[in-house]
């Protein structure tokens, strides 16, 4: 695996965790009654997936490319 697999797939890992984090709290602001904060990070998971798919589209790519 080279350098740049490992820079595109930690970017792909990290989205993944941030999707998981706002997940959480959306869970948690919903249990608490908290609708405001549950449609703000329900906007905040929408472009953190939509990053997610263009960084796994990225890694994607380069894999298809080089290989590796």
């Amino acid at each position: 695996m080279c350098s740049t697999n490992r820079e595109l797939l930690k970017a792909v890992v990290a989205n993944l965790d941030e999707i998981t984090r706002l997940s959480k709290a959306q869970a948690e602001a919903r249990t608490k009654g908290e609708a405001a904060l549950a449609t703000q990070l329900d906007d905040q998971l929408d472009k953190t997936y939509a990053v997610k798919e263009r960084s796994v589209g990225a890694w994607q790519q380069h894999v298809r490319e080089h290989g590796c």
